[in-house]
């Protein structure tokens, strides 16, 4: 088996476990792709996107676009009522992606459920490190 698929099936497992265990019908892995240029590292695009999302609850939020979930700014112009994420980040701090989750519940994450997505954050950084 090809590393990236591998990998990519990791991050998708991931996004469907990070849905579960914080009980929302959305969760993302979102990998981003870099331009490193003097010295500098800004975001270009989406490199890969791991999404976890109920099909009912997609088809009754067809105006929610999950690919930009990954986005923080682009995911709080969505109007939901939840939107919690945490960013990867690589050796030297620089941000690689990030993982989030949403839904319509207007709450915010219990410190037990920051926890589950900060740690899941940390598992995808070492899938996509390994």
């Amino acid at each position: 088996m090809n590393k990236n698929n591998s990998v990519e099936q990791d991050l998708d497992l991931l996004a469907n476990l990070t849905a579960r265990l914080l009980g929302t019908p959305v969760a993302s892995i979102t990998l981003y792709e870099a331009d490193h240029d003097e010295g500098g590292c800004a975001v270009q695009s989406v490199a890969h996107a791991a999404i976890s999302c109920d099909e009912s609850w997609a088809a009754s939020n067809p105006a929610v676009d999950v690919k930009q979930l990954g986005s923080p700014r682009s995911a709080m112009t969505q109007h939901l009522g939840l939107y919690a994420s945490v960013p990867m980040r690589n050796g030297d701090g620089s941000t690689i992606g990030m993982v989030a989750c949403a839904g319509d519940e207007a709450r915010e994450l219990s410190d037990q459920e920051l926890d589950v997505l900060k740690n899941i954050t940390a598992i995808a950084s070492a899938v996509v490190h390994a």
